[in-house]
């Protein structure tokens, strides 16, 4: 009876064991079975591990701009939504602009009017000073004529004065001859014919020199007329000249230039609203709120943005390092980034260092990510490891992802939906991180859950974190 109790407790027991080893193998017989088994992973990072000061930030975009029109109009497309990837430039929205092309084209047609009134003023100030031109030559003419007349009634003045002073010595000789002829006569001395034909030689005399005087007289008075006439010649030139300078004045092309000036700037205006009414992105990024649609009304004055454009290619994280640490950082310094719901390395480095402690929190240091497949969202909590000189640099995983066998140490790696089995060399562990220096490469995509239930080259799908 002891017997067949004991045997009957042996294979009770041996049948638990087997019921229990059969539930706790479940998934590895869905293995067996080619059913692929869900797992999470991470990405490997070429990095470091320090036993530095650890801090805590939050991932923002390394740009942030919120999109509202220049004007007031009603949206009429609107051709990007939320998660649409913006180039700088690219349209994010247009506005009703038949009003603004009408606009346009009456600020065009302003211009054109202006233009041709430039045209008219300079071609009216060029026929003025031609003209003006024209009348001076002709005045200068005159002003020459005049100073060639003064010049020959000066002239003519000095020969008959030579000829008066001619006249003179021979009505004097004449004169001092009839006098002696006379007293000659009165003595007998001399005939009576000798006496008259000294009282003629003295009667023609006078009268010569009586002719040269009336001469002298008269070339007297035509040069007074010639100088007259040359202060008259000069005074016409004067004016000429001063028409000239009037003709020439800019005056009215001037005022004509400037209302072209107005017109071109209003014109401008008009196209730099209709150009308003296409509302394009300043930065390269990625739509991350819409608050319109078309057919909307918007306006600069709105409550809230059409569109939030984030770049968040590189992000920033801000932390804050207390005085007793921050002369050991500068600005360059790499940092190790975990974002903590993804359980994944970043690599980063010190953006900038402000030397003003924030309010008793420490001194604020950025910190910037490249995030080219855009991992880190804005809002994540990361953890900011600031390396110490000491930091060992290899490939950084999470220590969830370290197998244990027979005293080594491996990691799955997801390749093509099946598990790679990799022999790895550890550095380094600091609580959630382990430094590998060989066995996995920069990028490897390592398996962090279900590691009990994984075989080398077994089937897995990978869970997609949100």
């Amino acid at each position: 009876m002891r017997r067949v109790t004991m045997a009957f407790v042996l294979s009770t027991c041996l049948f638990g064991t087997a019921v229990l080893s059969g539930c706790g193998a479940k998934e590895a017989f869905q293995q067996d079975q080619g059913s692929p088994l869900s797992v999470e992973v991470a990405k490997a990072t070429a990095g470091w591990i320090s036993k530095g000061p650890v801090y805590t930030g939050t991932v923002q975009p390394d740009q942030e701009v919120q999109i509202v029109p220049k004007i007031a109009g009603k949206i009429t497309s609107i051709p990007v939504s939320v998660g649409s990837r913006v180039k700088a430039g690219d349209t994010l929205f247009t506005l009703d602009d038949r009003d603004l092309r009408n606009a346009v084209a009456r600020a065009q047609a302003a211009v054109e009017a202006a233009q041709a009134a430039v045209q008219t003023a300079e071609t009216q100030q060029q026929a003025s000073v031609n003209q003006a031109n024209g009348a001076a030559v002709q005045a200068k003419s005159g002003v020459i004529q005049a100073q060639n007349g003064l010049t020959q009634a000066q002239s003519q003045v000095q020969q008959l004065e030579n000829a008066l002073t001619i006249a003179k010595q021979a009505l004097d000789d004449a004169t001092t001859n009839k006098q002696r002829y006379e007293q000659l006569y009165a003595q007998n001395a001399a005939s009576k014919k000798d006496l008259e034909q000294a009282e003629t030689t003295y009667v023609n005399a006078q009268a010569n020199y009586q002719r040269a005087q009336e001469q002298l007289d008269a070339a007297k008075g035509a040069l007074a007329t010639a100088q007259q006439a040359l202060g008259n010649a000069n005074e016409g030139y004067q004016t000429a000249q001063q028409q000239v300078e009037v003709a020439q004045s800019t005056a009215g092309i001037e005022a004509s230039r400037k209302a072209l000036v107005q017109a071109q700037v209003n014109l401008k205006t008009a196209q730099d609203q209709l150009a308003d009414a296409t509302v394009t992105s300043p930065i390269n990024g990625i739509i991350g709120v819409k608050n319109a649609e078309i057919g909307d009304m918007v306006s600069p004055q709105m409550p809230q943005p059409v569109l939030v454009v984030a770049n968040l290619d590189t992000v920033k994280i801000l932390v804050y390092v207390p005085a007793n640490a921050i002369n050991h950082l500068k600005v360059g310094d790499p940092v190790m980034v975990k974002a903590v719901a993804l359980n994944q390395y970043f690599k980063g480095q010190v953006k900038n260092i402000s030397p003003l402690d924030e309010k008793g929190k420490g001194y604020p240091v950025l910190i910037s990510v490249p995030n080219k497949d855009l991992i880190l969202k804005s809002g994540m909590v990361t953890e900011v490891n600031l390396l110490a000189p000491d930091a060992k640099q290899g490939i950084v995983i999470p220590t969830a992802a370290v197998v244990q066998d027979n005293g080594k140490s491996y990691v799955y790696v997801a390749d093509h939906n099946q598990a790679r089995r990799k022999e790895v060399t550890i550095a380094q562990q600091e609580g959630s991180q382990t430094l590998v220096t060989s066995g996995l490469n920069d990028g490897d995509s390592v398996i962090t859950s279900q590691l009990p239930l994984l075989k080398d080259n077994a089937q897995i799908t990978v869970q997609q974190k949100s």
